[in-house]
């Protein structure tokens, strides 16, 4: 039986047709220098060979395991997997990305020394087309409920997530912050940001690709704005701020999105904005 000292981290990666990164991203978990993991992949219907890929890593590597369910949505898969984990704590990585080698040490070390911990996150990198740090805001309430800041590689307490139910699979966008939410406004307790990057983001596309196809999304984000607001709205009245307020992000999105195809703007619009940071599924 693991101590109290060491206690059994989850790392749930939903797989959807990600046979050419799936290796990359379970040997990442597998390097963690924390050593007490469990890795639970769950392919969500996959149409290629990722679970031929992962049931030969499963035949050397005990820690791994595979289910599979029909294809039901990225939400669903992290859902999935919540299900079948059996450790105290629990992340969630993407099938393209990885993790840095000292996340869960670092990350479980803070929550063993403040036990009020809900979240704790990190800033990322950038690999592949795009390379460097990508900074995250660190966490500050009224900033968090206009827009998110919390990646869904977060770690959290399974016993909590798994009492909001997971992550709502009505939503396809922004599941991540409305899961925080929910976390959040049930149970408390403070928010933490690791410096340091912990989490290497896969990114394949260019700017002007991410702008275009958030552009694309907008009214689906705003639906589903209104949607986690409506949800969440007496959250949202104990920290003073009405559907008016809630609406000003919106106005000032709408306005910076038509600036910015005006070029020499671009540069305000995402030191302002910063649309692939926000954008709770991150466009690869």
């Amino acid at each position: 039986m693991a101590s109290i000292k060491t206690p059994l981290v989850s790392i749930v990666i939903p797989c959807y047709n990600g046979a050419s990164t799936i290796l990359e991203a379970v040997q990442s978990a597998l390097d963690q220098s924390y050593k007490n993991i469990e890795i639970v992949v769950v392919d969500d219907g996959s149409t290629d060979n990722s679970r031929i890929i992962v049931e030969k890593i499963i035949l050397s590597e005990p820690k791994v395991s595979l289910h599979t369910q029909e294809n039901r949505g990225l939400s669903a898969a992290r859902n999935f997997g919540l299900h079948q984990v059996k450790g105290e704590y629990v992340v969630f990585l993407d099938a393209d990305d990885k993790l840095k080698e000292t996340y869960l040490s670092l990350a479980l070390a803070y929550y063993l020394e403040n036990p009020d911990t809900t979240i704790v996150y990190s800033n990322m990198e950038l690999f592949e087309r795009e390379t460097g740090l990508f900074p995250l805001d660190a966490f500050e309430i009224k900033s968090f409920l206009r827009q998110n800041c919390i990646p869904a590689f977060a770690m959290v307490r399974v016993k909590q997530i798994r009492a909001i139910g997971g992550f709502d699979e009505s939503v396809t966008l922004c599941e991540d912050w409305e899961c925080w939410m929910h976390l959040l406004k049930v149970f408390g307790g403070s928010v933490h940001r690791i410096e340091e990057p912990q989490y290497f983001y896969r990114k394949r596309i260019t700017n002007d690709s991410i702008l275009d196809r958030y552009k694309e999304n907008t009214e689906k984000l705003k639906k589903v704005r209104v949607y986690v607001f409506s949800k969440h709205q007496e959250f949202y009245d104990e920290h003073n701020m009405d559907l008016e307020s809630f609406y000003q992000m919106e106005d000032k999105l709408k306005k910076l999105t038509k600036k910015y195809y005006n070029t020499w703007y671009r540069r305000y619009f995402y030191k302002w904005f910063k649309p692939q940071k926000y954008s709770s599924v991150y466009i690869k």
